[in-house]
């Protein structure tokens, strides 16, 4: 036998492993924590709930005749009452007895297994609802920008998550093409990569939600339910032909650069709308890390350097952090919002209905279930499910508004 080598040594090398598991996916919400935090939950039945409003004041005015004239005999106020139905997600972590035990103490591994499937199931929730509330109450993601044998680019990749199951659909109302499954999620490159090829997809499909219907407005409101500067479509079951204006947004198509002259226009719109005295302390800007470069853009061109100081390296040109407002409110920098619109949300006039809040699943107070073997009997794994029946309202949609069309910045969503 020659010379030992190192390899003879491994049974009695010790292994060093980082004490600290990194999570590689994007797993945070941004605007369904704040619609969380400052709007009130109103618990409902199954029953369809109804918002009332009052699209027309009533009340007839003329010129008066005191002598002996008609004096007419007016009108009163035309109340219309917009109605919706909850709706409901489920959301199903599993794992087995072993990776449970094998991971239980410190001396066995750095992380619980059991403990962090529980943490990261309310994270992933959250970021779902989050990808959620951007859309058209249709339960659609994103668009497919192109097609290839095992990805799609997409608008904004950060709409989803990896391992996340999805339904493309020829378009919202056409026919259902295939489910598959999202391997990574890559935002740099606003590619989806899949587990399997796909096929049939192409430019224009739509990417919703597992197990939705494919149909309009049979999912959660969204941004785009409320944001809408046309008198087409329903707000809340309300033909908006029926009163136009009443139930529109404030809206200016950008088409290129934001500069501070058209958020100025924007803002003037909602006044016309609204009145002057509208209440907009509750109001945040809504924005992809694109628009809030694009807005910095503007003040980096009319900086000054003062080279007078002390020191022989030149001024740095850019802070540490962008401005955190834009036209005095705050900008709600959400990396799941569309790239290329700015959203003035007034979170004082959105709201939740629930019927079930966001929680375990119970069966007599069990909310961990074993699963079952194909024998019949019981396998070793473990299953959970967090689940949320409700659905989202805005009012005073005239006190919201939005900018749409804003340039992409080169090397950003994959531009």
């Amino acid at each position: 036998m020659g010379v030992a080598n190192v390899a003879q040594t491994l049974a009695s090398q010790q292994e060093w492993v980082r004490p600290e598991l990194e999570d590689l996916s994007l797993t945070a919400s941004t605007l369904w924590r704040r619609i969380e935090k400052n709007t009130k939950v109103q618990a409902v039945s199954n029953r369809p709930f109804r918002v009332p409003t009052l699209p027309i004041q009533g009340a007839k005015f003329r010129v008066g005749d005191f002598d002996g004239g008609d004096l007419g005999i007016g009108s009163g106020p035309s109340e219309v009452v917009g109605t919706g139905s909850c709706v409901s997600f489920v959301q199903a972590s599993s794992y087995t007895a072993l990776s449970e035990w094998a991971t239980d103490t410190d001396e066995k591994a750095i992380e619980n297994f059991a403990d962090l499937t529980h943490r990261m199931a309310a994270k992933t929730f959250g970021g779902y609802m989050d990808a959620l509330i951007q859309g058209d109450s249709s339960n659609t993601l994103d668009t497919v920008v192109t097609a290839g044998s095992d990805y799609a680019t997409v608008n904004n990749a950060n709409l989803f998550q990896n391992g996340q199951d999805v339904d493309i659909w020829s378009a919202v109302g056409g026919s259902l093409i295939a489910s598959y499954t999202i391997l990574t999620a890559d935002a740099v490159t606003a590619t989806l990569t899949f587990t399997t090829a796909i096929s049939g997809v192409t430019t224009g499909n739509v990417i919703m939600v597992s197990g939705s219907s494919g149909q309009p407005n049979s999912g959660m409101n969204g941004l785009r339910t409320f944001a809408v500067s046309t008198n087409t479509g329903i707000w809340m079951n309300v033909q908006r032909s029926s009163y136009p204006g009443m139930y529109t947004t404030p809206s200016i198509p950008v088409g290129g650069a934001l500069t501070p002259s058209v958020v100025r226009e924007l803002q003037a719109l909602v006044e016309l709308a609204k009145g002057l005295e509208t209440d907009d302390d509750s109001v945040v800007a809504h924005m992809s890390p694109n628009e809030r470069n694009q807005w910095e853009a503007n003040a980096l061109l009319v900086q000054r350097i003062d080279y007078t100081g002390a020191g022989d390296s030149s001024a740095d040109m850019l802070k540490k952090k962008a401005s955190g407002t834009i036209a005095g409110r705050e900008a709600l920098v959400n990396v799941r919002a569309v790239p290329g619109y700015i959203d003035f949300l007034n979170l004082k006039n959105w709201f939740r209905v629930e019927t079930k809040p966001l929680d375990f699943y119970s069966v007599g107070g069990q909310t961990l279930f074993p699963i079952r073997g194909a024998s019949g009997g019981l396998a070793s794994s473990y299953v959970f499910y967090l689940c949320w029946m409700g659905q989202l309202v805005a009012v005073q949609t005239r006190e919201n508004a939005f900018l749409s069309g804003i340039a992409i910045q080169k090397g950003l969503f994959g531009h």
